[in-house]
């Protein structure tokens, strides 16, 4: 029997899969479709609304342990910035410490699995998302595409994945949007 494959996404509300009331995000969609191809897989969705790269690095490693196995296949995902990105425009050097929470999450993340994978960031409506600055955004989402480059880790772009008719309220994507990141991710698996 070969081993099981274990996927642990880590992130935000994007990942937690807010305003998808028909399946949940798209960790969830994922998580049917790899039913449906009989792949023998345990996927774990680690979203919390909100969070930042500096609150997954504190909890990443202590709850990884507890899902752990040297006898599973582990793929780690990891998607957030968005809110980082908000600490821009308070602070334009704030880049610096993104880059190494980034690289912190990803050095810690090697001692588990050489199978990482990292999710760019969505562009937001900003006639509905009035708070973000898409410069800053795409700041964001170039040290995650930089770091991914350095480390040889996968990278997955989506910013321009999704139009505005795929978001929900200007920065979560609706169903059809979730279903079009999980298909990306498939994709590129």
């Amino acid at each position: 029997m070969g081993k099981d494959l274990v996927i642990i996404a880590w992130g935000d509300s994007i990942v937690y899969g807010w305003h998808d009331n028909e399946y949940g995000g798209w960790v969830n969609r994922l998580k049917i479709k790899l039913y449906n191809r009989k792949k023998t897989s345990f996927i774990f969705n680690m979203g919390i609304p909100g969070q930042k790269s500096l609150d997954i690095l504190k909890r990443f490693e202590e709850e990884l342990k507890n899902r752990f196995n040297n006898e599973d296949d582990f793929k780690l995902i990891f998607a957030f910035g968005i809110k980082d990105s908000l600490l821009l425009n308070k602070d334009i050097k704030y880049t610096e410490q993104f880059e190494k929470n980034v690289n912190e999450i990803i050095n810690k993340a090697f001692k588990y699995s050489k199978d990482i994978c990292f999710i760019g960031i969505i562009k937001p409506d900003l006639s509905k998302r009035k708070e973000y600055n898409l410069d800053n955004v795409l700041k964001i989402d170039e040290i995650i595409e930089r770091q991914c480059q350095i480390n040889k880790i996968k990278y997955i772009e989506i910013k321009n994945l999704l139009s505005k008719d795929d978001l929900y309220d200007g920065l979560h994507p609706n169903a059809v949007g979730y279903e079009k990141i999980c298909n990306e991710i498939l994709n590129n698996f």
